[in-house]
């Protein structure tokens, strides 16, 4: 593979190993360093990760941005130290009288809720050092609470203790709180048994690969079957077509008027006359231009 190749892969994570494990395998299959991914996925859980190549590790932050689908698997009865069925189990009980009218109830309590509370085992850093590595030392800190929505939270199938739920959310929820605090709401306790992720933004479960996929076709230097342009990687992003003149300025990091554009998205993807991308704009409102937020230059070689 060239070393100049930038793409975005939509590859399925099986459960059980780490979200980094899935990069360092890409990158060993492509012989690319350059390689990240969009958004951590807990060893136990699997689905949708989308994974950039070269250059095009500079649009993850706006793929990771986007709202995130799960299908989730939650038990009742049992609450452990992490939330999930990694855990330790802290508690049982036995009295599941619970029905599905309750546990509806229970969740319109916690959509109602903006904000929510991270995992002690979890990768934020406090102070330099990550919760999980904290935990594991039997150091519990108090964090911050962190903004959050909870689009929608439905029963798919209720067969106590388990419940299977279709959840729709933005960006830095956490299934395994949400799971705990169905718990305490319910009075039962509660973990997150199983988990996975169905889509960020438009990549979908139905369009990934899987990753023993990818690395085949990484190694045999049949890329083009896995790896998506990074032109199309934002869509439905607002696509702005640059003149030539309009193409200096922005490769130079100077703005362009946005006196044309109808109604635009705060951001943009600009266009060279041969339909390379060339940047990544923001919108000034007030002073009605777009300013080039992240400029590409040649770093982008077409995959086709």
């Amino acid at each position: 593979m060239s070393k100049n190749i930038s793409g975005i892969i939509n590859v399925t994570k099986p459960p059980g190993i780490t979200s980094m494990d899935m990069v360092r395998r890409i990158r060993k299959a492509s012989g690319l360093r350059r390689v990240g991914h969009s958004g951590t996925l807990d060893p136990l859980a699997g689905g949708v990760m989308v994974v950039a190549l070269g250059a095009a590790t500079r649009l993850l932050e706006y793929i990771t941005n986007a709202d995130k689908t799960y299908s989730a698997v939650i038990e009742i009865g049992k609450r452990t130290d992490t939330y999930d069925g990694e855990g330790t189990v802290l508690d049982v009980i036995s009295d599941l009288s619970v029905n599905e009218s309750e546990i509806r109830s229970a969740i319109k309590k916690l959509k109602a809720c903006r904000y929510q509370i991270p995992p002690m085992h979890s990768a934020i850093k406090v102070n330099g050092a990550k919760l999980y590595e904290l935990a594991r030392k039997g150091v519990s800190i108090k964090r911050a609470p962190r903004p959050v929505i909870l689009y929608d939270a439905s029963i798919s199938n209720f067969e106590s203790p388990n419940i299977k739920m279709e959840i729709n959310c933005s960006k830095g929820f956490y299934v395994r709180t949400f799971a705990n605090d169905l718990g305490i709401q319910l009075e039962t306790g509660a973990y997150l048994k199983k988990l996975v992720r169905t889509s960020i933004g438009k990549f979908n479960i139905v369009d990934s690969s899987p990753l023993e996929l990818v690395q085949e076709k990484l190694k045999t230097n049949k890329w083009e079957e896995v790896v998506q342009d990074v032109e199309t990687s934002l869509d439905p992003i607002h696509k702005l077509h640059l003149s030539p003149e309009e193409t200096t300025k922005v490769r130079n990091g100077i703005p362009i008027p946005a006196e044309n554009s109808e109604n635009p998205e705060s951001i943009a993807m600009a266009l060279r006359n041969d339909g390379r991308m060339i940047a990544i704009m923001r919108l000034n409102e007030q002073e009605s231009i777009w300013h080039p937020e992240k400029v590409f230059h040649d770093q982008m070689q077409n995959i086709n």
